[in-house]
Order: C-alpha cells, then structure tokens, then sequence
C-alpha cells in the first residue's frame, strides 16, 4: 500500500470535493504526514502512529483530539474506497483518546509520590516544589519550568504563571502546596546557588530544562510501575480530580488557560472514565476477589 500517494488523494479530495480551504487541508497534512512512515495500515500500526504522536506533544488533550479527528477522516475515506482491511468503526468504536493521554493517577497514588519524596533534602524539597506545581497548580511543565519568583505571591496565596501566547492567569495556591513552596523558595532553594530567577532550579543553579523535568517525574513515579507517567500527568490529573470533585468547567478553563472551552471539555470524557475506574475499583460489588 502506497500510504503517501493515498495521502495525496485523499488531500486532493479535500480542496476538490469538500472545498475545503487551505489552511485546514495543511493542517490535515501535517497531522498525517508521520503516518507515512508506516508501511501498513492495520490497527496495530495506527496504534503505534498515534502514541508516537502522543509522546512527540508530551500528551497535550487538544493536539490528540485532532489528530484523532484527521486521522477519522482520512480512514473513512479510505473505507470508501475500499482499500482498508479493517473498518474504522472497530478503532473508534470505543472512546480511543484515553489510551494516547498521560496516565491519569489516581488521588491515592499522588499521595503515595508526595509522600515518598524526601523532604530533608535540597533535591527532594526541588522535586516536591515541582510536582506542587505540576499537580497542585495544574501548571503545564513549560510553565512551571519557566516560572519566575516574580510570579509567586506567598502571601496572598496566589502565584501568575505566563501561559500560551505570553498570557498570565490567577491560580490560588493554599494548604500543603503553599507550605512546600514556601519552604523550598525560602529555606532550601539557595543551596543550588541561584544563577537565575525561575522557581525551579537544576544541579547547576539555572533554569531546569524539560528533559530534567521528565527525568524527575520518571524517578519519582518509577515505584507505580505504569507506563507514560510524564509532566502532564500530574496537571492531567488535576484536571480530572477537579471535576471529579465537581468544580465548574468554565472554572477550570480558567484555572488550565484555555483559551476554548472545547480544550476543557476533552477532560470531561476523561473524568467520567475516571469516575467509572474508581467505581469498579472500590465498589464492594465490583471489587475482585
């Protein structure tokens, strides 16, 4: 099979047949583009496609879901043209975003990598201050790596992260996560000898990179024993232990910096999956044996 000639058809069908405008049909080929790298077409493949592809946005929700949304389109008009030897319907079926998200932990388990990291220590009290960010601010990894002591107000309990498009919001930062902060920024951080402003600080006194970030997550996660455990998952589940908990999505929306409520609502799918594992995990009806 010939995937990137079918690309071509299929991108010509799109300004021909559908009139769509340029910018889309572009946006199309970027997003399908790396799917010609395989050299079939199967399930299994477009599994491996899609968590390539989650890994290469570090899990961002938005950029999944539109990837999930080009991808439909170019397997139904395959399917058209019978040229697939699996239908479409068996790989959207069931909801499919949540396999390529980052691993939603669960309250238990954050609890469980707070309290197994070193709190006596500059790298632990470092690692604590992230992760408060990450999970306890919502903050994505380059807002929480870029995050400046500027930012943060201790005694208003509040700190500005600067998020997409150079915007910064309010979040409200209070009980443990405050504590942790404050410790780390007045009574631990000026053991790295600070060479920068940002909260966060590597080995060397400057600013910690994304790959540092990951590498610290990864330690820290390790014991859980699950796959995909990134940065984003700690805000992927504070999205979804707010909901779960019943805040307002517009409330939300605000508190992630969405800039579209439609970014937001992909968390609702995910929370209801959420509360369903929940269910069928500590249920006495469900609970195995």
């Amino acid at each position: 099979m010939d995937i990137p000639a079918l690309l071509k058809d299929y991108l010509r069908y799109l300004a021909l047949e559908k009139n769509l405008s340029r910018q889309t049909i572009d946006s199309y080929e970027t997003d399908l583009t790396p799917l010609c790298t395989q050299t079939e077409l199967s399930i299994n493949s477009i599994d491996e496609f899609l968590s390539e592809r989650a890994k290469a946005f570090d899990y961002k929700p938005s950029s999944l879901a539109r990837h999930l949304s080009s991808l439909r389109g170019f397997l139904y008009y395959l399917e058209e043209k019978q040229l697939l030897e699996f239908s479409p319907e068996n790989l959207f079926a069931a909801p499919r975003l949540e396999k390529y998200l980052p691993q939603c932990l669960s309250i238990d388990e954050i609890a469980q990598v707070f309290e197994n990291i070193p709190s006596n220590d500059k790298f632990g009290m470092r690692d604590l201050a992230l992760i408060e960010l990450l999970y306890s601010a919502g903050l994505r990894i380059s807002e929480a790596i870029q995050l400046k002591l500027e930012h943060i107000q201790l005694d208003n309990g509040w700190i500005t992260p600067v998020g997409k498009g150079n915007k910064q919001r309010l979040v409200p930062l209070a009980g443990k996560a405050k504590e942790n902060l404050e410790l780390w920024i007045k009574e631990w951080r000026q053991a790295f000898k600070p060479k920068t402003d940002t909260v966060i600080l590597n080995f060397h006194g400057k600013k910690l990179s994304r790959v540092g970030a990951w590498k610290i997550i990864q330690a820290h996660t390790a014991f859980l024993g699950k796959d995909s455990i990134s940065p984003h998952s700690f805000r992927h589940s504070f999205a979804t232990h707010c909901l779960a908990g019943g805040m307002d999505l517009r409330i939300l929306q605000e508190l992630l910096g969405h800039a579209n409520l439609s970014t937001t609502q992909i968390y609702t799918h995910m929370d209801n999956s959420f509360l369903k594992s929940e269910h069928h995990h500590f249920h006495p009806r469900e609970k195995k044996s």
